[in-house]
């Protein structure tokens, strides 16, 4: 397994999480927590350091490329032809 992405950010890693599962990319993550944990103890000393943990994710050395283009491709924009005001 290669590192493909690692942020500090547990809402980034959910959506990194969705992107990698839309493309059907086996991936595994290390530093991952629940996010409600996460945002309950925030204002504790120790919710402070756990948020400061990486959470990196690893793919599959003949995924990689495919796993980047999946990563930093937005697609929110792909609703906007479908939507009628």
């Amino acid at each position: 397994m290669i590192e493909v992405y690692t942020t500090y950010d547990p809402m980034e890693a959910n959506l990194i999480k969705a992107k990698l599962t839309d493309e059907e990319i086996i991936f595994n993550v290390t530093g991952d927590f629940d996010i409600a944990l996460s945002m309950e103890t925030f204002n504790t000393q120790m919710g402070r350091m756990a948020l400061k943990r990486p959470i990196t994710f690893f793919v599959a050395e003949k995924d990689v490329e495919f796993a980047k283009i999946a990563i930093n491709t937005d697609k929110s924009s792909f609703l906007e032809d479908d939507l009628e005001y």
